[in-house]
């Protein structure tokens, strides 16, 4: 079966360059979904993405269909094979396809081959169609981006197109995108050749772009090659570049088509301003690689930066450099001594002025409640109270400070070096930048547990505003970020082990917005969410789904404890398999007697109720048990409890085969149901065993 190389490549305006590579590897993802569908069999897939082009190459095979012998065959030779295609033609200039004005084919009586046939396969003309509407789809479904309109073209995009090729080895696909007709001209890099460059077969792509386009149009390898020029001269200043800063590697990736790496200088004195301010000029203005000292850590004066040209004139593409960065530090300079002519909590009547949400108050009134639900908090997790209440009183006055207007990346940071500046104490002072904390997923928790306090306080009190207003998160639509806040708390709650008990966390934080909250159900709803949360996380790590279902279906509002009890079931499943069938088939039986029956139990029971000796010995084991479990369950021993169920496995069989629960006598019925329902609980210490899987 001959292999064909496909290659699509869409030409653009410079497209956002904090995008590129998820765009890249979205439309790669539809486009080979796309032709897999169709029958296609995808080998050797690579994607492309640059700042001004996405594309994508395959080596494809076409899979034969016995239903549909007009596209192949292996039953006739290579010559009936051109004949029959000779007989088919769609004409490409006239057909145009609904939504994405694709130039397709019109039928007529006339038939031609459009492909070389090898001898046992002949591609029919439909396929010329069949792959501009798979580009179609692609460019359809890849929605979820800011679309841009442009010129008289109705259909959006991330931005202006300008090229469009799509070919299959060395024949074009006509067909006709956002108005523009597929053809063989690529475009090279705008900043040095802008040539057109034609592309005769789809082998030759991306090579060709790199020996006459100046492009590197491989995502990857351009990345690799920033990576380590970067590294190179890095070394040469005698220091090394930050190698966890993906995000800023990520992005000068994404800007420039041909790299070429340039270090320049600024003056030593302005390594006295706090290392975050000179690190956001470099990161978020300039798009800078930092440079640091290799024995200490220490920041360097230097900075690596990426040009998109090779210039003749090197040093004064430096220079120009170092005439910009340096006025921007003189202005961090400024700000910084105007910032120290007043004290962290003169900013506090500041916080009147910005608007935290228009219905639920100003920074000034999150502040407060920051404040008040921080001491509580602390007082909870026996942290002290006075230094809690301070730290969140504090948090967000360099809100209001000249350095974190003028740097935003900033905040919490500046407010960690004026509180030290203004005498508070440490953990105040380092509470101003952890509160923060976690921003993200992976990011570091907070390290001590004034901190932890302030950030679950913080973070709780966003969640509880909006959810009291009904600005519920949906699907993809989480403006405040309220499901990065929550995996933030739970991750605290339970990495910290914090005795703190959530849903009262919830009540307390919903009290402080008075008579705010419009939502009757907002502390349910909270709480719902959270454990939603918690179950994604748990999911996400790889932890069963029904183990973890099966502790969250048991209340406990500490998540420490959950966290615990799901490790211990975990371990339990894994190491004691045959134990875990028989509980899970005794709760089962017991279950399918206790929810039968809507009855009142009795609040204990009743032993001179008991005539069989089977219901003694269940009696006996039930109140065993119940202290054992106690006492491991406050010790977080939830392995060894469930070990210890494993005990009350022979008494509820013997009870069930030889006591006759449904007595005549309606006291000896419901004293024997309660003995069931007081087994019953004893499984519901731990985790609701009826939802793992066997």
């Amino acid at each position: 079966m001959k292999k064909y190389t496909f290659l699509v490549e869409i030409g653009t305006e410079p497209l956002p360059s904090k995008l590129l590579k998820k765009l890249g590897k979205n439309f790669f993802y539809q486009i080979i979904s796309g032709l897999k569908k169709n029958n296609f069999i995808c080998d050797q897939v690579n994607w492309y993405a640059s700042a001004c082009r996405l594309a994508v190459k395959a080596s494809i095979r076409i899979k034969r269909n016995h239903y549909d012998s007009t596209i192949f065959t292996n039953q006739i030779d290579s010559d009936d094979i051109r004949n029959k295609c000779v007989k088919n033609i769609y004409n490409q200039e006239n057909f145009i396809t609904s939504k994405m004005n694709i130039q397709g084919s019109k039928q007529t009586d006339n038939y031609q081959e459009i492909l070389k046939c090898d001898d046992n396969v002949a591609v029919h003309k439909n396929y010329e169609h069949l792959f501009c509407e798979i580009i179609s789809t692609a460019l359809e479904k890849l929605n979820s981006y800011t679309m841009m309109r442009w010129g008289n073209i109705d259909i959006p995009f991330v931005r202006p197109v300008r090229t469009m090729t799509i070919l299959l080895d060395t024949y074009l696909i006509k067909g006709c995108f956002f108005g523009i007709q597929t053809n063989r001209m690529l475009r090279g890099n705008r900043f040095m050749q802008d040539n057109k460059i034609v592309l005769e077969h789809a082998d030759d792509y991306p090579d060709i772009l790199t020996k006459n386009g100046w492009v590197i149009a491989d995502y990857v390898v351009r990345k690799n090659v920033i990576r380590s020029a970067v590294e190179k001269e890095a070394e040469k200043l005698g220091g090394v570049i930050d190698t966890q800063d993906n995000n800023l590697l990520e992005e000068v990736t994404s800007l420039v088509e041909w790299p070429v790496i340039l270090s320049g200088r600024f003056n030593d004195k302005f390594l006295e301003l706090p290392h975050e301010v000179i690190l956001h000029i470099m990161r978020y203005d300039q798009r800078y690689f930092s440079v640091y000292n290799v024995i200490n850590g220490m920041l360097l004066p230097y900075f690596i930066f990426v040009a998109n040209t090779i210039s003749n004139n090197c040093e004064k593409i430096i220079i120009g450099h170092e005439n910009v960065i340096t006025p921007r530090l003189m202005d961090a300079e400024f700000f910084l001594r105007n910032d120290n002519k007043c004290r962290l909590e003169d900013y506090i009547p500041k916080l009147n002025s910005v608007l935290f949400h228009r219905k639920l108050g100003t920074l000034r009134d999150k502040s407060w409640r920051i404040e008040e639900l921080s001491g509580w908090i602390a007082n909870q997790i026996d942290v002290d109270i006075q230094q809690t209440k301070r730290a969140g009183h504090l948090c967000k006055c360099d809100l209001m400070s000249n350095m974190v207007f003028e740097f935003p990346s900033t905040q919490g940071t500046i407010g960690m070096y004026y509180a030290r500046r203004d005498g508070e104490s440490e953990k105040i002072a380092v509470a101003q930048q952890e509160h923060y904390q976690p921003r993200f997923s992976e990011d570091k928790l907070p390290t001590t547990y004034v901190s932890c306090a302030v950030s679950i306080a913080d973070k709780i009190d966003t969640i509880s505003g909006i959810f009291g207003i009904k600005e519920f998160p949906k699907g993809n639509r989480d403006p405040f970020a309220l499901k990065r806040s929550a995996i933030g708390i739970l991750r605290i709650l339970i990495d910290k082990k914090l005795p703190l008990n959530l849903l009262s966390l919830i009540k307390k934080s919903v009290e402080l917005y008075g008579e705010q909250l419009i939502n009757a159900e907002v502390v349910n709803d909270i709480y719902n969410f959270m454990c939603n949360r918690l179950f994604s996380w748990y999911s996400t790590r790889g932890y069963r789904s029904d183990i973890v279902r099966a502790v969250l279906n048991v209340e406990s509002a500490n998540i420490a404890e959950v966290d615990a009890r799901i490790e211990a079931v975990t371990n339990f499943c894994k190491l004691k398999k045959e134990e875990n069938i028989k509980l899970n088939l005794i709760y089962k039986r017991i279950l399918n007697i206790v929810s039968k029956k809507q009855i009142s139990y009795n609040d204990d029971v009743k032993f001179y109720l008991f005539t069989m000796p089977e219901e003694i010995n269940l009696a006996m084991q039930v109140i065993s048990i119940e202290k054992k479990l106690q006492e491991l369950c406050t010790q977080h021993r939830y392995y060894d409890a469930l070990v210890v169920m494993i005990k009350i496995f022979s008494a509820v069989n013997m009870f069930f085969d030889n006591v006759m629960i449904m007595d005549k006598n309606e006291n000896v019925q419901i004293n024997r149901l309660t003995l069931l329902n007081k087994a019953k609980k004893l499984f519901l210490k731990v985790a609701d065993v009826s939802l793992l899987h066997l």
